[in-house]
């Protein structure tokens, strides 16, 4: 007699902009899931929201929302201002969560969200999508069959004047650019080396208060070494570059893979079709999700907010030393 499979884990969103849409398009490729209600403090986008997706609850409050959907596990998904003071909040309920970087616009308000998660015992995990995309599975993997990585080379270039030009983010969230947005592509030296052993960084002050011109490097444990750079005003983008063995696996845009041989051949991988279908990452960070909270057990390569606080405070390590331009 075969096992029955598992009910669905019932899911309530906290949140109904642009992220809370992507997550839900996600979720219908992830059956292990299904989103059954949500709150926002627009209700209006909340119930367009709800009618797209067939949610049964729309709710005013995350309160309202626990009591009235019932839900198995949160998922909070508001603007980066308001995520700390949700998390603190939602962390209240006990129930698995999870949250969307950044869970905060400081390493303190990180260590306060981690430091209340590991007191109230509440299995959850953070939201670095690109940790799951399908495309970095693959070209690690090649890498790896030729020997050893040797270094991890990651470009973090922000485009300062699009993200003020939209009108999105409020004043502090700019400020806190490299918390708010930035720990991604710092994220991924974490992701790829493991935790740096040795940092030596310096960054410079065009425009913004905390700096906007990086530079790193890095040693992570066996010896890996590691490079960061980030040009906030000049034009450029996300990359990642990982050199092995006679073999080098070029990431740029993110979301592509070529890879060059020592013999000069050349391959380029494809995502796989959850990837091509919805935003990259979300389905596999989705399915991480689902299994934490059936499990209670968040595995590789997801975060909690114990490794989130690993990478803003990484961040915080190469903002340290900031001077303004003359």
């Amino acid at each position: 007699m075969s096992e029955q499979t598992p009910r669905p884990l019932r899911v309530g969103l906290i949140g109904a902009g642009l992220i809370a849409r992507q997550h839900l398009t996600a979720m219908s490729r992830v059956p292990e899931l299904v989103a059954v209600g949500i709150s926002s403090r627009t209700r209006a986008k909340a119930e367009a929201l709800a009618g797209e997706f067939g949610l049964a609850h729309v709710c005013d409050s995350p309160e309202e929302l626990v009591r009235d959907a019932r839900p198995d596990a949160l998922m909070v998904l508001v603007s980066p201002q308001a995520m700390a003071q949700m998390a603190a909040q939602c962390l209240d309920f006990g129930l698995p969560l999870f949250l969307e970087k950044p869970v905060g616009l400081s390493v303190a308000e990180a260590e306060e969200a981690a430091r209340v998660a590991g007191q109230k015992g509440v299995p959850n995990m953070v939201g670095f999508n690109r940790r799951h995309y399908s495309i970095f599975r693959l070209g690690l993997a090649k890498v790896l069959e030729r020997g050893r990585l040797l270094s991890v080379l990651v470009e973090g270039s922000e485009r300062m004047a699009v993200a003020r030009a939209t009108g999105r983010f409020t004043d502090e969230v700019l400020r806190a650019w490299i918390f708010a947005n930035a720990t991604h592509p710092i994220d991924l030296l974490r992701h790829f080396g493991g935790e740096p052993e040795e940092v030596c960084a310096f960054a410079t002050s065009l425009h913004e208060p905390l700096g906007d011109q990086f530079v790193a490097a890095l040693r992570f444990p066996g010896g890996v070494l590691g490079s960061f750079t980030g040009n906030w005003h000049s034009p450029g983008g996300w990359g990642v570059v990982l050199k092995g063995e006679g073999v080098t696996a070029e990431f740029r845009p993110l979301e592509t893979c070529r890879l060059t041989y020592a013999d000069g051949s050349t391959e380029t991988l494809e995502p796989d079709a959850d990837d091509l279908a919805v935003k990259p990452g979300f389905t596999g960070q989705l399915r991480a999700f689902a299994a934490l909270a059936r499990t209670g057990v968040l595995a590789p390569p997801s975060l909690d907010l114990v490794g989130a606080l690993a990478t803003m405070r990484l961040a915080g390590r190469l903002i340290a030393p900031v001077k303004p331009l003359p």
